[in-house]
């Protein structure tokens, strides 16, 4: 029986991919920081130096262009480069968050484009108007650095913008016919940032939901091959690894170590009365009754057919007999419901059998336990026996 939870993530992750505009789901979003953290975090950093290190270049443009305000360019441009820069590393360091990095470079221009249009705004230079358009940058990197959360691009990228307008609008003395052609040359390069963006926040998401779909249908299939389908338990090879891996952890089994078989008594005499349909409930019934009666230690497995076995670990023989009649007693008083609204019984027929230092032997414990069982089966059925081993 494959685990449900991990069948609804599937269903949810699949549904998330199949969306125009990807989110991911609540119960993953942490999951999904965390992912980022580990894939990202280093790509921040260098962007983010990067960006600081292009926007510091431009004194040279400065000097060039605006030679009038070259020396208070330098001045002020290096002194923010350096306060981002340490800022920056600061957060490298002592932050660690993601969330905070994804917007340390769109945050940091903002300062950067409204200290752009006030240097600018001081320039008597005659090449200002064509220095303007340099500024399209910001808005390029601004978008260039977010992977994560496409809404903070929107809203800085209208920041910026707005700041972009004003410092446009009184760089050209307030004439609006020059506005009117920078915004006609801008806004295409603002959708067009804004549109790698919303690509890159989608790209880090749907990476995330793939990945985490295919961790769980591994897991999914991992549990298949593992666990019987009908009962959802052990299935006998993950038993037999399960078993000898605690039987040969214990150094010369210190703690005594027993083992219990059982089988449903006339089992084909239930599937031939009423259909393998009612047989696979009894199954079940008697799995999920095993699992209210065994205790957290217990290694439980269905063996094959309508037989079980369970290795009782810590568990001396005297133990056994008791663990092995409450489940017997149990087994008995429950029942499967028929369509008639009659209630089936059934019961089991149970071998004992237990470790010692001399009998350490998996397969031969279980043999004997089979033994065991079907001296139990000879005792008249829905009966216990044990097969104890010499010392």
């Amino acid at each position: 029986m494959i685990n449900e939870y991990k069948k609804e993530s599937r269903l949810l992750i699949q549904k998330a991919l199949e969306q125009s505009f990807i989110s991911v789901p609540a119960q993953f979003r942490q999951e999904f920081f965390r992912y980022q953290q580990a894939h990202l975090f280093k790509f921040f950093l260098q962007v983010n130096l990067v960006a600081q290190l292009a926007y510091f270049s431009y004194i040279f443009a400065d000097w060039f262009m605006l030679p009038d305000i070259g020396f208070i360019a330098f001045l002020v441009k290096g002194s923010y480069t350096l306060c981002m820069t340490l800022i920056t590393f600061a957060i490298y360091k002592y932050s660690k968050s993601n969330l905070v990095f994804d917007l340390m470079l769109p945050a940091s221009i903002v300062g950067a484009t409204a200290i752009w249009f006030w240097l600018v705004n001081l320039s008597q230079s005659p090449d200002v108007p064509i220095y303007l358009y340099a500024s399209l940058v910001f808005i390029v990197l601004a978008n260039l650095c977010i992977q994560i959360r496409f809404k903070a691009a929107v809203i800085i990228s209208m920041l910026i913008s707005l700041i972009m307008y004003i410092g446009v609008y009184f760089a050209v003395s307030k004439d609006l016919h020059q506005l009117q052609i920078f915004a006609l040359i801008y806004n295409p390069v603002l959708m067009f940032s804004l549109y790698i963006s919303w690509n890159s926040t989608q790209k880090s998401r749907i990476v995330f939901l793939h990945n985490k779909l295919d961790q769980l249908n591994r897991e999914a299939l991992d549990i298949m091959a593992h666990t019987d389908v009908l009962t959802g338990l052990n299935n006998r090879r993950q038993f037999m690894q399960l078993a000898n891996y605690h039987i040969h952890s214990q150094n010369k089994l210190q703690h005594p170590t027993a083992l219990l078989i059982f089988d449903v008594d006339r089992f084909k005499t239930i599937n031939d009365q009423f259909g393998h349909f009612v047989g696979d409930f009894v199954l079940q019934q008697i799995a999920d009754t095993c699992r209210h009666v065994l205790r957290s230690q217990d290694i439980l497995a269905r063996f094959g057919g309508e037989e079980f076995i369970i290795l009782l670990p810590n568990t001396n023989l005297h133990q056994a007999l008791e663990i092995a009649e409450r489940l017997r007693k149990s087994i008995e008083n429950s029942g499967v419901k028929l369509e008639t609204q009659q209630e089936l019984k059934f019961t089991v027929s149970i071998g004992i059998a237990e470790f010692n230092a001399k009998n350490r032997d998996l397969h031969h414990v279980i043999q004997l336990a089979d033994k065991a069982l079907y001296q139990a089966k000879n005792m008249g059925r829905n009966a216990i026996s044990t097969y104890k081993t010499a010392s």
